[in-house]
């Protein structure tokens, strides 16, 4: 009787109703690289896979006699895959247990911690797993084996040697092989797709899991990857999520791009492609953005910097593009209609209050006003940022803090996963930190979501009132206002929030009422809940802005312009009538090509030919799927809107 062999990968549900989520990549790899060797498959059964994230009691009634149960272990499922894990030792004791993935310690460490996990893989897994396996069919021990670590017959742990990562060329493809096809017979289940080109990343960010793998970029064949990319096609999957580090670092990804627009074209999969883009070749990475936008395949191309603050950057091991050349790419993707997704990340060593918030309005000053992101500096278990003496050295307190991601469905009873989130530094005590993210917050939710983007530029552009100014001085207009206001009790919630993140008393995603059974990120609720009561918040915000000097006429067009671009509930036709032509205006700044406001009687027409008929719907397509694309605003589709002048 063969031995049976269970792989656990439990992903997130994105969604309610049509439930949807991504294909267990990494023990479908695992899967095929071992079960291509005929001992294995002589002696071991692989048995189903575990996806779901069901009570981990129901999934321990599914797994009998087995002889070994692999997790694949990260940030969103490492504490169900130890609650499910401990269950099965206790239930069957002769059953060894084994952890990988990137949450998997680089040591043994998690075996001291955890007395039912029996092996951990360390880097990546397929040759050390069918080592393994080998190896106990063999009844040899497994010192033998590089890059893991196990207990003994005697209890002791032992960490064997480290070696590169391997070539890759030759491994095979799970979606190939079939090692997904019962997955996709799940009726209940809607998949989107992790894929891999290559593997590794030259880079050494401190704050990144890559870095420690210190390994090169290794590439899978073409014809590999033509061959998966008309199983897609075959199988229907809308949405790809390429894991490569630096999408773009290889000529060949031109080709790459190119066999993905023409599988859409000819048969209208896959439907979106998302990755991350390489950084210093800009210009390449341009031309590829343009294609998959042009076919309405890709999702905003990515120009990050983490942080601006030239100390930070050297603590991190990271080096950035040049502000002036950031400056024009984005005026160039503007130009050609593209929205630019740019990343921060809020407590790296180094960094202060004043050089984070200003990194923010340098992104601002350089044209990407559409979209930024800011991410909590988070202790990854094998990132440099997280080694012992390198927190003592940069004052680094962390905080464990409830985890979810945005837009997923949280299970009845689950089993809270968990983030060791940075919230203090040498350089920014815990206060700062509180006062910075809040600051993020505003510049997502209200400039980067465009509710008071045209009012700040406007001040920036005609009144030469900075970007941090004018938003420091509306938070704290915000906290000031009576306690009965909307910008009042929108800047207490986003307060008490974030102070209880930094506390690890909540995540920083939340089910808020009338959005659906979803998480939301605490900048979505700011823009949706000002734009649920858009009367309601421009008339505070007008009040906010008699303390600039604006002139009445252009004031009440600003506002009118402003107020109007907002996409509204059941509302396929909206009208602005202005004495300045502010449409213009702003779009010429967007492409860096500033010209003074023109005077002129003219008339903006926005069309919506599907508006959402309810704040849940709202949220779900011009927020979740279309913020990116500025579906919350009219001014995203031009052909759309029709501008005349008397």
């Amino acid at each position: 009787m063969k031995k049976k062999v269970y792989l656990a990968q439990v992903n997130a549900v994105y969604g309610e109703g049509e439930s949807a989520s991504y294909l267990s990549y990494s023990i479908g790899s695992l899967a095929a690289y071992a079960w291509a060797d005929d001992k294995i498959k002589e002696t071991y059964e692989l048995c189903d896979f575990i996806y779901k994230r069901e009570n981990p009691e129901k999934v321990l009634e599914s797994i009998k006699d087995p002889f070994l149960v692999g997790f694949s272990s990260y940030v969103w499922n490492m504490q169900y895959n130890l609650k499910l894990a401990a269950l099965v030792k206790e239930k069957h004791p002769q059953c060894l247990i084994l952890f990988g993935g990137h949450n998997a310690s680089s040591d043994s460490a998690d075996l001291a911690r955890h007395p039912f996990i029996d092996i951990l893989v360390h880097g990546e897994g397929e040759i050390p797993f069918r080592s393994i396996l080998i190896q106990l069919e063999k009844g040899e021990d497994l010192d033998d084996i590089a890059n893991i670590s196990y207990r003994t017959a005697d209890g002791d742990l032992h960490t064997t040697q480290k070696q590169a990562q391997p070539d890759i060329g030759d491994f095979p493809s799970p979606f190939l092989e079939g090692y997904f096809d019962k997955m996709m017979e799940d009726e209940n289940m809607k998949f989107s797709l992790i894929w891999e080109t290559n593997r590794g990343c030259p880079h050494m960010c401190a704050y990144c899991d890559w870095g420690e793998l210190s390994s090169k970029v290794r590439t899978f064949p073409m014809q590999r990857i033509r061959d998966e990319i008309k199983w897609m096609a075959e199988n229907k999957i809308e949405y790809i999520y390429c894991a490569d580090a630096n999408f773009g670092i290889l000529d060949r990804d031109e080709e790459l791009i190119d066999l993905i627009v023409e599988s859409k074209l000819k048969t209208g999969y896959p439907q979106k492609f998302k990755t991350n883009f390489t950084k210093g070749r800009e210009e390449f990475v341009v031309g590829l953005g343009k294609k998959l936008m042009d076919h309405q395949i890709g999702k905003s191309p990515t120009l990050s910097f983490q942080t601006l603050n030239p100390t930070a950057l050297e603590n991190i091991n990271r080096k950035n593009m040049n502000l002036e050349h950031f400056n024009k790419l984005i005026a160039l993707y503007a130009s050609m209609g593209i929205t630019v997704y740019s990343e921060m990340i809020l407590g790296l060593p180094g960094e202060t209050y004043e050089s984070f918030t200003q990194g923010l309005c340098t992104l601002l000053e350089n044209g990407q006003h559409k979209s930024i992101g800011v991410y909590p500096c988070e202790l990854l278990p094998n990132a440099l940022v997280s080694d012992p003496d390198y927190m003592e050295k940069h004052g680094i307190k962390a905080q464990l803090i409830p985890f979810s991601q945005y837009h997923c469905t949280l299970a009845e009873d689950d089993i809270q996963e968990y983030s060791y989130t940075v919230i203090e530094t040498a350089t920014m005590p815990r206060e700062d930190w509180i006062r910075s993210y809040m600051f993020s917050i505003y510049i997502q939710g209200l400039h980067n979501l465009g509710l008071t983007r045209a009012l700040a530029i406007y001040l920036r552009y005609e009144k030469d009132v900075s970007y941090l100014d004018f938003y420091e001085k509306l938070i704290e207009y915000s906290k000031t206002s009576p306690k009965d206001s909307l910008l009042n009790s929108e800047y207490s919630l986003i307060e008490e929030l974030t102070r209880g993140a930094t506390e690890g008393e909540n995540a920083f995603t939340f089910i808020f009422d009338g959005l659906g059974n979803i998480t939301w990120g605490m900048e979505e609720h700011v823009f949706l809940n000002f734009a649920r009561f858009v009367d309601e918040f421009y008339d505070e915000v007008a009040s906010f802005l008699e303390g600039f000097d604006i002139r009445p006429d252009s004031l009440e067009n600003l506002l009118t312009f402003q107020k109007g671009i907002v996409r509204k509930l059941k509302a396929e036709k909206i009208e602005l009538e202005l004495d300045f032509d502010f449409y213009n205006y702003f779009e010429n700044i967007y492409m860096n090509n500033y010209e003074p406001l023109l005077a002129a009687q003219n008339k903006l027409i926005f069309y919506d030919e599907s508006p959402a008929q309810d704040w849940e719907e709202y949220a779900k397509f011009n927020m979740w799927y279309g913020r990116r694309d500025e579906k919350q605003l009219y001014t995203n589709a031009v052909d759309k809107i029709e501008v005349t002048f008397d």
